[in-house]
């Protein structure tokens, strides 16, 4: 894999100041573009882990996914976010509702246990990733200005993918707990690239489909505390309490590999 000298010393920093190396593996059942498993217990290095489409530049999906393991490392208090035992319950009950996605599409217990891991983890780890993310779109381009034709394609290319979930078909076969809280953390994304590339016609489909209070009101948030690392836990738990799913992760302590 051939890549560039920011993005081997983006890698350089996670590893030293981590003490744990980094490890870039191709998955082509990966839902996402990326992503980044950081080192703990029996697995003794970084995992990234990433399905990027052909001639698609691996270069900023790494440097951004190392970037947002580094935000970890950066805090004194280093917490991870994980599902809680009560959002498990919840999401049973919805999927199991009368007229929830187990019945309506006649899923077996199997389909349905790894149907609700599967949003719940999505959702959460969402939240997270767009909410810290966004922190980390504010510096990084900044720092290595090089990044920023790669990052606005990267960004195009996310905005495409997060308006197929915007589909009849997707809020059909979708919990409307899941849907609604899902593309309000990707209209508050769309908004903020909408101002960021100068370009409104970005956030037209969420206000079309009424997501524009929510995208207003998570920017508001993100705008109103303050950057720094140390802050993240608190930004991530107030877009939890307005999407109204505070009580669905835990936050708990990161321990390292052994």
């Amino acid at each position: 894999m051939k890549l560039r000298d920011t993005t081997k010393n983006i890698i350089s920093k996670l590893e030293e100041v981590s003490g744990y190396p980094v490890q870039a593996v191709e998955d082509k059942s990966l839902a996402t573009f990326a992503s980044l498993r950081i080192a703990r217990d029996a697995l003794p290095a970084h995992i990234l882990s990433f399905n990027a489409p052909p001639h698609f530049s691996l270069d900023f999906l790494i440097c951004w996914q190392c970037s947002l393991g580094l935000r970890l490392f950066e805090r004194e208090q280093k917490l991870q976010i994980a599902s809680s035992t009560e959002s498990s319950q919840l999401l049973d009950k919805i999927l199991h509702a009368p007229d929830g996605t187990v019945n309506k599409f006649g899923l077996d217990q199997s389909q349905a246990v790894s149907l609700r891991d599967q949003l719940l983890q999505g959702l959460i780890t969402h939240l997270y990733s767009i909410a810290v993310g966004l922190r980390i779109s504010a510096s990084l381009t900044i720092e290595y200005p090089e990044l920023l034709e790669l990052e606005t394609q990267h960004v195009e290319r996310e905005l495409k993918t997060n308006l197929e979930g915007l589909s009849d078909k997707v809020r059909e076969m979708m919990p409307h707990e899941v849907f609604d809280a899902t593309h309000k953390i990707n209209a508050v994304y769309a908004l903020y690239w909408s101002r960021r590339l100068e370009r409104t016609e970005i956030f037209n489909p969420y206000r079309l489909h009424g997501f524009e209070p929510a995208g207003s009101e998570l920017l508001q948030i993100l705008e109103s505390i303050p950057s720094d690392a140390e802050r993240d836990y608190e930004l991530v738990d107030a877009w939890g309490e307005y999407l109204g799913i505070r009580d669905w992760y835990v936050w708990v302590k990161y321990e390292g590999a052994k």
